[in-house]
């Protein structure tokens, strides 16, 4: 009997031993876990890339970059893809500014109209513009057979069109943003001055607007310039640098070359947010001191509303026109030439299974990624050891980085021992997983920001050590964050395209796969059926993700805009 009291005693101090080293180190613990991690599926791949990119058979050597710059065909597909970059973000920041102005200062009975159909695209993958263009405007395609014209959608025009369509909601909610931040009475102050609006707008709002601005057009290049199902499908024989780093390695074989390109595609990324931060520094553009300001609503004047309003209705006929093809596309044989109408494109097998493949990715990059976010934001703000804005800085790089060049480093970093995962749904999940964590990271720093650490303080002057703190009051408060990360990228992975493009495995397609391959041979009902599955299935994710903001308050586009 003695012996089992000794022995229960024992074991008690044991286990509280091990529970007060965790409550002392178990948040170090988490940042060397959460670091190694890191590590290995964001650094490791991008290193890997650049070491390709200078090694040859005999070691060191910049003989590939070289080739690139002697090779007239890559010199042509770097100045496209500049290009279609820089036009794409002149044309969407008119757009975005025109869309926003309106919803912000425009007619009561158009704001909300208008801003639906602004953020509609993204509950779509960007590449249904593509398909929808082909089916208006392809040889064969609707409005063509309808006025019989010969115009080529396979150009410089239909790919910035696509891209523009794509990529609307990006500009229009940085700079929806900022107009809405700008204190009226300044407008105000200057109409009454005598003032008119057109220099109102060129002197005072688009100066102070220069932030929301200026963000717009960097994420817009270098979403632009990322994109590869556009390109790819509406280039015909232009070359771009997504989708010919693509070629490089199904058609050649060629990863040394894909890695060139890789780097190449980086280097306006990263000149472009170094631009973007030198222009703001030291400047202030704060309008809003917290004094309540009360502006009656002032009309617009019709030489500004009428052509802001011809810009948003034209576009805006674009992008409801395109999602309309879409959905007859998937219950007629071919739209404009034989509207039959069938239900095959719907219940066709292929692109079921492929969908339920995407599910399944999507729901464990979804958790595993749901669950790095919310504990990297706990790290981040309630940690005491050097390099936590590092740590930040990295989780953020997927996010900044290309979707081409997350797979391209993928391909080359774990198609060999020890980190063997190519031809494994594995590399698939860990790629969606780092590329979109940091939406998790962001939105449990927003949490966290909302929680004071006197909740903690206390908690520990009661008595509880930090595993009880941890799990039975910070956890429960950063659920929502855990839901916002987890769904977002569930929502992510399924439209990806990109990245996984270059990791999926004969046998096994994923939805967004399978429709770039049927709109590249034409099958555009079925290209169109599968799209319309996909943005059902994230158009009710990104309705979950709304309700959830209403009732927690929990709002990270707010914080992914600053």
């Amino acid at each position: 009997m003695a012996e089992a009291v000794i022995s229960g005693a024992t074991g008690k101090g044991l286990w509280y031993k091990v529970r007060s080293f965790l409550g002392i180190h178990l948040i170090n613990i988490f940042a060397g876990a959460l670091f190694t991690l890191l590590a290995i599926f964001l650094l490791y791949p991008i290193f890997s890339i650049l070491i390709m990119s200078l090694r040859g058979d005999e070691g060191f050597t910049l003989e590939f970059y070289k080739e690139f710059f002697s090779y007239n065909f890559y010199y042509w597909s770097l100045f496209n893809t500049l290009i279609l970059g820089t036009v794409t973000m002149v044309i969407l920041v008119v757009v975005g500014f025109c869309f926003a102005y309106l919803t912000t200062r425009g007619p009561f009975w158009i704001r909300k109209p208008l801003k639906i159909v602004a953020l509609l695209p993204l509950a779509a993958p960007p590449y249904i513009f593509a398909i929808s263009l082909i089916t208006l405007l392809g040889r064969n395609g609707f409005i063509n057979n309808l006025l019989n014209l010969n115009f080529n959608i396979y150009s410089w025009t239909g790919v910035i069109a696509a891209q523009c369509l794509a990529f609307l909601p990006l500009s229009f909610m940085m700079i929806e943003n900022v107009l809405n931040s700008l204190n009226p009475s300044l407008e105000e102050t200057a109409s009454d001055m005598g003032a008119s609006e057109f220099r109102i707008i060129r002197s005072i709002t688009i100066p102070l607007s220069a932030p929301g601005l200026l963000k717009a057009a960097l994420l817009v290049f270098v979403m632009t310039i990322a994109e590869f199902g556009n390109p790819a499908i509406l280039g015909g024989r232009t070359p771009f640098l997504a989708p010919d780093t693509y070629l490089a390695i199904t058609g050649e074989g060629d990863f040394n070359m894909a890695s060139v390109l890789s780097v190449i595609l980086i280097a306006p990324c990263v000149l472009i947010f170094i631009l973007h931060n030198y222009v703001l520094k030291g400047k202030g553009y704060t309008t809003i001191v917290g004094k309540p300001t009360a502006v009656e609503y002032k009309e617009i004047a019709p030489g500004i509303k009428i052509p802001f309003m011809v810009v948003a209705f034209t576009v805006g006929l674009l992008v409801l026109s395109s999602f309309g093809v879409i959905l007859l596309g998937s219950f007629v044989k071919i739209v404009g030439v034989d509207n039959t109408f069938v239900i095959d494109h719907v219940l066709n097998t292929q692109s079921n299974i492929a969908i339920w493949n995407s599910i399944k990715v999507s729901l464990c990059a979804g958790l595993f990624g749901a669950i790095v976010g919310t504990l990297l934001a706990y790290v981040i703000m309630r940690g005491k050891f050097p390099g936590r804005q590092f740590m930040e800085m990295i989780a953020l790089s997927g996010f900044a980085l290309p979707g081409t060049v997350i797979g391209v480093g993928y391909i080359i970093a774990f198609n060999r021992p020890p980190f063997l995962l190519t031809g494994t749904i594995w590399i698939i999940i860990l790629n969606c997983v780092f590329r979109f964590v940091a939406v998790g990271v962001e939105a449990g720093i927003s949490k966290l920001h909302q929680i004071s650490i006197e909740i903690e303080e206390a908690s520990a002057d009661l008595g509880a050590d930090f595993l009880t703190i941890f799990f039975r009051i910070v956890l429960p408060i950063m659920f929502s964050a855990f839901v916002v990360g987890f769904i977002y990228t569930f929502m992510t992975t399924m439209m990806s395209l990109s990245s996984v493009i270059f990791l999926v495995t004969p046998g096994f397609d994923l939805a967004s796969v399978y429709i770039y391959l049927t709109a590249q041979l034409g099958e555009l009902g079925l290209a169109s059926a599968t799209t319309m599955k996909v943005i059902a299935i994230v158009a009710v994710s990104i309705g979950i993700l709304k309700v959830i903001a209403k009732k927690t308050g929990l709002d990270v586009s707010k914080k992914q805009g600053a």
